[in-house]
């Protein structure tokens, strides 16, 4: 009974050394080697479009968060710097 108790623990906490593919995105840096760190660059490039296109969509051209006035044409005569 002892000795399967004690096996059960070691299979949970024997050490091992991962590889790059079981602790991607984040694992060590650059010593993983170069695919890791191009799908790192590439995750990275993902959420920051991902981010960007969700900023465009609320506050670009007619965006639900985007203030009205600023769709509205300018009240001036298209001259810059006439007053």
């Amino acid at each position: 009974m002892l000795n399967a108790f004690f096996s059960f623990v070691h299979f949970f906490c024997r050490a091992q050394e991962p590889g790059w593919k079981n602790t991607w995105p984040f694992g060590p840096g650059w010593s993983e080697g170069w695919e890791s760190t191009v799908l790192k660059f590439l995750l990275i490039a993902v959420i920051l479009g991902g981010i960007s296109l969700l900023l465009r969509f609320l506050f670009g051209p007619g965006g639900p968060m985007r203030p009205r006035e600023f769709d509205e044409p300018d009240d001036r005569d298209g001259r810059e710097g006439d007053e």
